[in-house]
């Protein structure tokens, strides 16, 4: 029963890590090809531009491989004409290569007039390609750009290795800790079923020896009491027995009567073994106990998926679609209620300046964002009975400053230049402890850039901090 515990909770994390690491690496790969289709229309439209400019497509082909080649791996250009013909191809002799009428890619941007993309096995090169067809209406002609995706898909591979590997380590620390765990848990069952086979076999001095204040605690004193009586019951009858044998038969009988009241608390075993199977019916503090790891784990990723969902769908916007028109101070209010009970906790005064109405003009659950990320910092980082300030100040051409200064320890100098870098942390065991994902306030600078602004930080050790993002939100029409 205890191997069928300890399989079940590996169970349980293993599904967790196996649905979270899918999910990653699904959405890392989808984002690392949204580069690549990116970087090749960077490449198409360069090209387009040179030759647009009088530019030869010989010397227009060899300015783009040596200015992307670098950052994206190699590049192919290829120019073809509606009828089929290669015009120029930067890998082979134009004049050589066969008819690209036949290239799915190619008839696409002839029939769109715009970019399309294709992967398959390029014939000539003998390796799998990424091709971006892009139409140039000047010269009527389509500009493919490819590239192979071999450290495409070797860096996906890294990817789920190193998944695999995590999934590895996963499963011999929690299958350790169950083993070790559920043993330390389950000792009083064991004891319970050892005492009872004693009993069964006559022996009525077998005692449970843990003790506790819950149900196994109550069962065991249980148990032990009756044994208790049984022990003195059957010393008893041993004294009558050698007086009178016929009092043998009694002693069988009451034996049989024994077996029979046992399956009461055996019974009480095995449906107490039924919850530490069903989380449902644990109690909560042994719940607590066991599932509290697996919670936590859980929980981190969870927010680091979610939280690189958020930063790549912010870098992958050059402006903001779902701007609406809104008080800035309510957002603030809302995110103030969000984190007051979290604040008062540690005895933390949440303080707010004094401003008038302030309407912007943006999206309002990444003001959202911007606001709890920085709050919830000042608070995780803050001094027992410590204070936070917010202020929000109107500056010109639609710019506004949002501050958040907090008494804590502060940050040292060395670490302000990359507070705001992806999974950047200045102490990282702390930041672990209180469930940071270490992109908290890479998305505050990014959503910054998405609004044409910037985000700062200012600390000075022993006083505390001041984080300050400005953002071109403000909305002069309402």
């Amino acid at each position: 029963m205890i191997r069928k515990f300890q399989t079940f909770i590996v169970l349980i994390v293993l599904v967790s890590i196996l649905i979270t690491g899918a999910f990653g690496v699904y959405f890392l790969s989808e984002y690392s090809e949204s580069i690549n289709r990116q970087t090749l229309v960077s490449v198409g439209r360069f090209f387009e531009r040179e030759t647009a400019a009088g530019v030869s497509y010989a010397e227009a082909g060899a300015a783009c491989i040596q200015i992307f080649s670098r950052e994206s791996g190699d590049v192919r250009i290829t120019v073809i004409e509606p009828s089929g013909k290669v015009l120029y191809d930067s890998a082979e002799d134009a004049e050589k290569m066969d008819n690209h009428l036949d290239r799915s890619e190619v008839i696409s941007a002839f029939e769109s007039q715009d970019v399309a993309y294709e992967k398959r096995y390029s014939r000539t090169l003998s390796v799998d390609m990424l091709y971006m067809a892009d139409y140039d209406p000047l010269f009527d002609t389509v500009v493919r750009v490819s590239t192979p995706l071999v450290e495409y898909r070797e860096g996906v591979l890294r990817m789920q290795f190193a998944f695999l590997a995590v999934i590895i380590v996963a499963i011999l620390v929690l299958s350790a800790f169950s083993f070790f765990y559920s043993k330390r848990l389950t000792k009083p069952l064991r004891e319970l079923k050892t005492a009872a086979e004693s009993l069964s076999a006559s022996d009525y001095s077998a005692r449970i020896s843990s003790g506790g204040t819950d149900e196994i605690g109550s069962l065991s004193a249980a148990f032990n009491e009756m044994a208790d009586r049984l022990e003195q019951e059957m010393k008893e009858l041993e004294d009558k027995n050698k007086k009178l044998a016929e009092l043998q038969d009694m002693k069988a009988e009451f034996a049989a009567n024994v077996s029979h009241e046992l399956k009461t608390p055996l019974t009480s075993i095995r449906g107490f073994i039924d919850t530490l199977r069903n989380a449902d019916q644990m109690d909560t503090q042994t719940r607590r106990r066991f599932l509290e790891i697996i919670d936590i784990e859980a929980q981190r990723l969870h927010q680091l998926i979610n939280d690189v969902l958020q930063l790549s769908d912010i870098e992958r916007l050059e402006q903001e679609y779902e701007a609406e028109r809104f008080d800035i101070n309510q957002v603030i209010e809302e995110v103030v209620s969000m984190l007051e009970e979290k604040a008062s906790e540690r005895g933390i005064e949440i303080i707010r300046s004094e401003i008038e109405p302030l309407p912007v003009l943006a999206s309002k659950a990444r003001m959202k964002q911007i606001l709890i990320n920085l709050l919830d910092n000042a608070i995780k980082y803050n001094r027992e009975n410590g204070k936070v300030w917010i202020q929000v100040i109107r500056e010109p051409d639609r710019m506004i400053s949002i501050s958040v200064r907090d008494t804590g320890e502060g940050i040292e100098a060395e670490h302000l230049p990359r507070i705001f870098e992806r999974f950047y942390r200045v102490d990282k065991s702390r930041s672990r402890e209180l469930g940071g994902t270490g992109l908290g306030l890479s998305i505050v600078k990014h959503i910054s850039r998405l609004y044409e602004g910037s985000a700062t930080a200012e600390s000075e050790v022993g006083k505390g901090s001041v984080f300050t993002v400005r953002i071109r939100v403000a909305d002069d029409l309402v």
